[in-house]
């Protein structure tokens, strides 16, 4: 009989040389990653970077987090900054904006930090998973472009385990934009059983790992809870833990914006988002940026005529159809913040004139 011969182990620096081969899953049982191959072209098509737009893209086996060569991720990894949401705020809008060839590149929801938002958010624990975590940053942050900032957009799933990635990368900022609690509810009424399937999944990801101070709610009264109460409940968590972050890491790290703030000026929130990030960006850029098709078409359809009167008529004409229960909501809503101390508001930090950095040019 002849000796078989080894079979030789994969090479997996394609994978970590390029950035266009971005991570798309982790397996916290295995400990491995999958990676995508998402040019910039791609990733500009993909509404977001996740299996419901990239069923098509070419994708690697399972990489064992030991096999991947960790100096080479380490000397190629880049600069990196967040935009994290709550939810219909203009966050993928402003995240394609950021799409600027030798600036910066938005990267909207990549899949990967959903899969390790799940793993934390259960009683599972991996020993491997938060050094896991620290690799799948340093792959995202990888330049397509020398020089170029990444800018990941997590989807709102993620939002739990924020404190995580700002330890994990404290080069790292992060914008948190947000809705207020009307156009929140009113957002998830419009789009009708999808968007009430969306609270309840929301809740779902964030009643463990970030719940409200409701004591006086029982399991048997949470199912009674009607979908928009459900997304009110959704909403409040998440401003509740986003006013705790903002104070942990204070400003120098996380500002805030109202996504109404954003669309009423657009030219100033960039600019000062720019500021903030570090983005060689002057006034004449911005304003390239602002006057172009990024804000002149939906985000998730792209090619679709959308712009700030259309969203203000969209929310509107929800408010009128859904008129009754969305004023019941509200004062219920409202009721159960000041019972329980959640804030209803936040302050549009990234605004603030004594805190905005200069930028670099």
């Amino acid at each position: 009989m002849q000796d078989s011969m080894p079979t030789p182990a994969p090479d997996w620096r394609q994978y970590t040389t390029d950035a266009a081969w971005l991570p798309y899953a982790y397996d916290a049982r295995e400990d491995t990653l999958v990676f995508a191959h998402l040019p910039r072209d791609v990733q500009r098509r993909a509404v977001f970077l996740d299996p419901r737009f990239l069923a098509r893209a070419p994708k690697s086996d399972p990489a064992p987090l030991a096999a991947l060569p960790a100096h080479d991720i380490r000397e190629r990894a880049g600069k990196l900054h967040f935009i994290f949401h709550t939810g219909f705020c203009c966050s993928t809008l402003l995240t394609r904006a950021l799409d600027i060839p030798g600036v910066s590149m938005g990267v909207k929801e990549p899949s990967v930090l959903v899969s390790f938002a799940q793993h934390f958010g259960t009683g599972r624990r991996s020993p491997g998973a938060l050094s896991a975590l620290g690799v799948t940053l340093d792959l995202l942050s990888r330049p397509l472009e020398p020089g170029e900032t990444q800018i990941v957009k997590p989807s709102v799933t993620v939002n739990h385990a924020i404190p995580a990635l700002l330890h994990l990368r404290p080069d790292a900022k992060a914008l948190v934009l947000y809705s207020s609690l009307d156009a929140f509810i009113r957002a998830i009424a419009r789009r009708g059983l999808d968007g009430r399937e969306f609270a309840r999944l929301v809740y779902k990801h964030c009643a463990l790992a970030i719940p409200l101070d409701d004591a006086e709610l029982t399991p048997e009264e949470l199912v009674l809870q009607t979908d928009l109460q459900i997304a009110a409940r959704v909403w409040l968590m998440q401003i509740s833990f986003i006013a705790k972050v903002a104070t942990h890491f204070g400003p120098a790290r996380v500002r805030i914006l109202n996504g109404d703030a954003l669309l009423a000026d657009r030219n100033a929130a960039l600019d000062r988002l720019a500021r903030f990030f570090r983005l060689p960006l002057n006034a004449a850029q911005i304003a390239t940026i602002v006057d172009g098709p990024v804000f002149r078409q939906h985000s998730k359809h792209q090619g679709l005529a959308f712009d700030a009167a259309a969203h203000h008529a969209q929310h509107h004409e929800a408010g009128v159809r859904h008129l009754d229960e969305l004023n019941a909501i509200r004062g219920w809503a409202h009721a159960l913040a000041r019972r329980i101390g959640a804030p209803l508001t936040l302050p549009d930090s990234l605004m603030d004139n004594e805190t905005a950095p200069e930028p670099t040019h």
